[in-house]
This record gives structure tokens, C-alpha cells and sequence, in this order.
């Protein structure tokens, strides 16, 4: 089965419970790229984007596409897919997540989105690749097509999570778009997921182009990523420290001097970061392996 030549719909997803991040935007913009570089209709192609500010979530997705597009609530995806009329369907989800699920109001539980997937009409398959925090509360869900399943008879669902019970890494990267380059702060998962779907690479040498070789591939890459940022933050962390440690004695001696206490907080802040960058822990993981080892890019 090959996706792209397949009658497939390709959803790009950022919901959130209150305005979606521009960073967030940014990521959802860049996939767009890239699945129309990959040679994928815009016909095809669904995005769903959250926020009250809607000319700037255009503004954004414009620096991707000649295209017009229609930017939908996430709310609207759910009915969306009662009426879906693609026997194939692929989804990118960016944005925050939690123990709760996907930030939305109410948040998407892993029963919720499994169920819609599992109800859609006519479709076969689903592969949706999870971005964001907490990924992993998705995991070892009844996704596959068997008896036991939360839908019994609905399509094969394979997951593709960019991190387990975990926070998700995303680090400043520099992309060509239509109008020259743009740097965010991407999710690192994410990007090499698009820039795999643009150029395939056949991890595992079976002359095929699957999606178990994009959840290799963007694993590597994200975690060599990761090393680099751990890396980098060590090294500032120890004249972090001692910026903190000077700032902490200065506020102790005069802690009713507001300027010496701002710039103690915002030492400590930066301190902070740098020392959660260290600890934080990303691996990425993939549900339904099997089929996933068969489906085509």
C-alpha cells in the first residue's frame, strides 16, 4: 500500500485550550511544505489549527503555500471524519499534551481519538504521528484491527509517539519556506518526520519506503538533536550557576530591593531551563508495528 498514491487524506492538527503557540503554528506550516513537496494535492490536504487570531494563523500557513486553504477548529476534525470519504489517512499532531491528553477544551483523551479514527466510514487505515508532551499516554491502546478493540471492525491504526511519558523536545532550527528562511523553535520529532516524508530514506534496507523507516529515522535524528542540546546546556548551566548563586546571595542581603529581586528570578529562570533541558528524556515509540512495516510512504 503506498500512501501517497493512495486515495489518502493528510491532516495536520494543532488544537489548544486557550490560543495555539506561534512556535506550534510554525511546526503545522512546515509539514504543509512538506507534504506539498512531496508531491501531495492540496485537495487532500486538512488542517485544523485553534486560536482566536486567525488572520496571523493564515498569515503563517501562507508562508508555505500558493494555496488557499481553509483553517479549521480542531473541534470540526471529530465531525469531519463522520462523513470521511478516504480509504487512507495520515495525521500530525503538534501542540501540548498531558496526562489529560491532547490540550483542547475538553482535552482528547486516547479513547476519544480512537474512536472517531475507529467510526470513520470507509476507511482502512491510520497512521497518526503524536507530537506533542505525554505522548505515551496513547500508547498500548486497542489500535489494531481485532476483536477486543474499543470499535471492533474499524481500520488498522498505526501510532507514532515522539515521546513516552515524558515532555517533548523542541529546539530553534532555521527552514527554507517560500519566502525565504524562518527560525523557531520547532518539535524536533515532528520536523524529521516531514523532512522524511519530502525525502523518503529507506532505513531498514528492505527497498521500501515505510512508516516504521520515518519513526526510525526521525528517532535517530532527534535524539543525535537531543545529545546537542544536553550538551550545550551543560556547559552554559555552569556559568548559569554561578550567575544564580551571585544573584541568590545579592537578593538575601536585600530582599526588599525589587530590582535586585527581578534579577534574581530571572537568573534562577534561566538556570532552571538550562537544567531541564538536561533532564528531560525523549524516546519516541511506535503502536501496530507490524503494518507499519508494510505501508508505503
Amino acid at each position: 500500500m503506498s500512501l501517497t498514491k493512495g486515495n489518502t487524506k493528510w491532516i495536520l492538527f494543532l488544537s489548544s485550550s486557550s490560543d495555539a503557540e506561534e512556535r506550534h503554528i510554525w511546526d503545522i506550516a512546515f509539514g504543509l511544505l512538506c507534504l506539498e513537496a512531496a508531491g501531495i494535492s492540496p485537495k487532500d490536504i486538512v488542517i485544523y489549527v485553534d486560536g482566536k487570531n486567525r488572520n496571523l494563523i493564515s498569515q503563517i500557513i501562507s508562508n508555505a503555500t500558493r494555496h488557499t486553504y481553509e483553517i479549521k477548529d480542531s473541534i470540526i476534525f471529530f465531525d469531519d471524519q463522520k462523513n470521511n470519504s478516504h480509504e487512507n489517512m495520515v495525521m500530525f499532531v503538534t501542540g501540548h499534551g498531558s496526562i489529560d491528553g491532547i490540550d483542547a477544551s475538553p482535552p482528547i483523551t486516547p479513547f476519544l481519538l480512537i474512536k472517531v479514527i475507529k467510526e470513520s466510514p470507509k476507511l482502512e487505515c491510520a497512521v497518526v504521528y503524536l507530537g506533542q508532551c505525554n505522548a505515551g499516554i496513547f500508547n498500548y491502546v486497542p489500535a489494531g484491527k481485532y476483536k477486543g478493540s474499543w470499535v471492533e471492525h474499524g481500520p488498522e491504526v498505526i501510532l507514532v509517539g515522539a515521546t513516552n511519558l515524558h515532555n517533548s523536545l523542541s529546539k530553534s532550527t532555521e527552514e527554507n519556506f517560500l519566502n525565504g528562511s524562518v527560525i523557531w523553535v520547532a518539535n524536533l520529532f515532528l520536523l524529521y518526520i516531514f523532512k522524511w516524508i519530502t525525502a523518503p530514506v529507506d532505513v531498514d534496507g528492505d527497498g521500501q519506503k515505510t512508516i516504521i523507516d520515518s519513526y526510525k529515522y526521525a528517532g535517530v535524528m532527534s535524539h543525535g538533536a537531543n545529545k546537542e542540546i544536553k550538551i550545550s546546556s551543560f556547559v552554559s548551566s555552569l556559568d548559569l550557576h554561578k550567575e544564580w548563586t551571585t544573584a541568590k546571595e545579592e537578593h538575601e542581603k536585600d530582599p526588599s530591593d525589587l530590582t535586585i529581586k527581578l534579577k534574581f528570578e530571572a537568573s534562577e529562570q534561566k538556570y532552571v531551563n538550562a537544567l531541564d533541558a538536561r533532564y528531560t528524556h525523549q524516546e519516541c515509540w511506535v503502536l501496530n508495528s507490524i503494518p507499519a512495516q508494510k505501508i508505503e510512504i
